[in-house]
């Protein structure tokens, strides 16, 4: 029992066990038979378990050695699910289309995060637990940070439901929320030119001087930067937090001197979030 609790703190296990959240998790996710499913901490195995039943393809993924000798037992028979003990974060990604449904560890929610949208897999939607503060800083519009900068080129960002802390055992200190990936097709920049835009936004972020037009001043001078801004519409003393993907891929071509950089023009989204039954398999 000692070790089970140590276990659960070490690795931020809190499961979910109310069915009906599962299943809401689940239908929104809009997986469909066939698709390749990841359940990063399977933990007690119940999303695994409401994936196959809709016809998916499961990789049930769990670090815990002991939890993942009880997975193992429980879909002996289950041909559509696969028990991986692994960690996540070491293990190989699928290259096919596949994608996450699943209640992560809180405790490692932004590299989990990390490992999925940084990394040239397959992924194609995320409907992933997170802690509710999370998924309101990842998944509502207008809240600029340097990661959602970095990966919103290739990827939109939404929120579900919010789920009430009485869901898990043991019961975290917070509630919970749902938190969705959808990936961009096409992309608002071509994914060879990810390196050079990150690098790009975070020497804004990160730099000494707190305003894009002085972060940026050696590559856009501020002859150029203003009337970019005035064109792209935001002020030229505005944060970096202030400015949205559109504007920072419009930023990232101009320094490039070539608008011919990307597959398409730099549309604004709908301010609306990504909705939660992603498209049909012949779309992804």
């Amino acid at each position: 029992m000692r070790d089970r609790a140590v276990r659960r703190r070490v690795l931020s296990q809190n499961f979910l066990v109310d069915q009906r959240v599962i299943e809401g998790l689940v239908d929104g996710s809009g997986v469909a038979d066939g698709d390749l499913v990841l359940d990063i901490g399977a933990g007690n195995g119940l999303i695994s378990q409401e994936l196959a039943r809709r016809g998916a393809r499961v990789l049930a993924v769990e670090r815990d050695p002991a939890l993942a000798a009880r997975l193992r037992a429980k879909f002996g028979t289950w041909p559509s699910v696969t028990v991986v003990e692994a960690d996540v974060l070491k293990a190989p990604l699928p290259t096919e289309p596949f994608c996450v449904v699943a209640n992560i560890p809180f405790g490692i929610t932004t590299k989990i995060l990390r490992r999925l949208l940084d990394s040239e897999s397959g992924l194609t939607r995320a409907d992933v637990i997170v802690q509710a503060e999370v998924a309101r800083k990842r998944g509502t519009g207008g809240r600029g940070t340097l990661l959602n900068a970095c990966w919103e080129p290739w990827f939109e960002f939404g929120t579900g439901a919010r789920i009430p802390a009485v869901a898990f055992r043991p019961r975290p200190r917070v509630d919970a929320a749902i938190l969705i990936v959808v990936r961009r097709d096409p992309p608002l920049l071509d994914p060879a030119l990810r390196q050079d835009f990150t690098a790009f936004v975070t020497a804004a972020f990160e730099g000494a001087r707190p305003t894009v037009a002085s972060a940026l001043a050696r590559t856009l001078p501020r002859s150029r930067f203003a009337p970019l801004a005035t064109e792209l519409g935001f002020g030229v003393a505005a944060l970096p937090s202030q400015l949205d993907v559109t504007q920072w891929v419009a930023l990232f071509r101009a320094s490039r001197g070539s608008a011919s950089m990307a597959p398409g023009p730099a549309r604004r989204p709908s301010p609306r979030p990504p909705a939660k039954a992603p498209p049909s398999r012949r779309q992804r």
